[in-house]
């Protein structure tokens, strides 16, 4: 879902429902809540809203994702096939999501939708190497007397010496951190090979847009005994402003690489550079 207005208060995500009937409930919840909050810097690049993000189980191994209605409710599958007490690595999730995120505005999975993709993945690989995992950096502690906000430019220093103290950290080391670069001693073809591998199962466990999905969907519909729902009322602005400081950094470094080509992502253009508005157009006229 898209909408025509933000404000800094009102939630990128409105509800997380994780389910009831299986164990570890509060770190199902909590995984839920961190995949948001690494998103929402992307989320709100292009005015983007989830109306609730879910926990599913489907019985087929495969499935990872479906998104209902454009952004009205997204569902992503937390815990291994096979043994629901263990979770999958929380980045395998956060790649589906982005892939699900895309669905907001693209439904079939051609090639403006893996334009739309790849850009969302690139930014998230961005804000880690930035040094940006998820909410928290400032922490509601921060706040002088509890109650006063800190400066936007407080909020950008603070951010941009994060991310240089992250680009030290990382130089020289051949890998990016939180992302998947190839590290000295590793096959490059391997490599390559498992990120596309990686792709192409994601891909496929997708039931968005698929009969399995529009059966799922009204599964979901039908459970609500079987959930437990978290209602958030609103954003946090110090968050809200940290999310922005980050947004303009990955922005400054894609200008410069790319110069007078350079276009920031929008609700129109979502994909930015790599993108077509008129997909988005085809699809919402749908």
């Amino acid at each position: 879902m898209s909408r025509n207005h933000s404000t800094e208060l009102e939630p990128l995500v409105s509800v997380f429902e994780h389910l009831s009937d299986k164990p570890r409930g509060a770190e199902a919840l909590e995984r839920l809540r961190r995949i948001a909050s690494i998103v929402k810097p992307l989320m709100r690049q292009r005015n983007w809203v989830v109306g609730t993000l879910a926990e599913f189980y489907p019985t087929e191994a495969n499935l990872l994702g479906l998104n209902i209605n454009r952004g009205q409710k997204i569902c992503v599958r937390l815990r291994y096939p096979g043994d629901e007490r263990q979770f999958l690595p929380l980045e395998n999730v956060v790649d589906t999501m982005l892939h699900e995120l895309a669905h907001n505005v693209i439904g079939p999975h051609n090639r403006d939708f893996h334009a739309l993709w790849d850009k969302l993945r690139d930014e998230h690989e961005a804000l880690v190497r930035k040094g940006y995992t998820g909410e928290g950096f400032l922490g509601r502690g921060n706040r002088l007397g509890g109650s006063r906000r800190i400066p936007l430019s407080e909020v950008k220093r603070q951010a941009r010496a994060a991310a240089e103290r992250r680009k030290a950290l990382s130089a020289g080391s051949g890998q990016k951190l939180g992302g998947s670069g190839i590290m000295r001693g590793q096959d490059a073809r391997a490599v390559i090979a498992a990120a596309a591998e990686k792709r192409i199962k994601i891909e496929r466990g997708c039931a968005s847009s698929t009969e399995r999905g529009r059966q799922i969907a009204r599964d979901e519909a039908a459970k609500k005994d079987k959930v437990v729902r978290t209602t958030v009322d609103h954003e946090d602005e110090d968050e809200a402003a940290l999310m922005q400081a980050y947004i303009e950094l990955i922005q400054e470094d894609e200008k410069a690489q790319l110069g007078d080509l350079y276009v920031a992502p929008s609700q129109s253009n979502p994909a930015g550079s790599k993108g077509s508005t008129a997909a988005v157009i085809a699809y919402h006229q749908q």
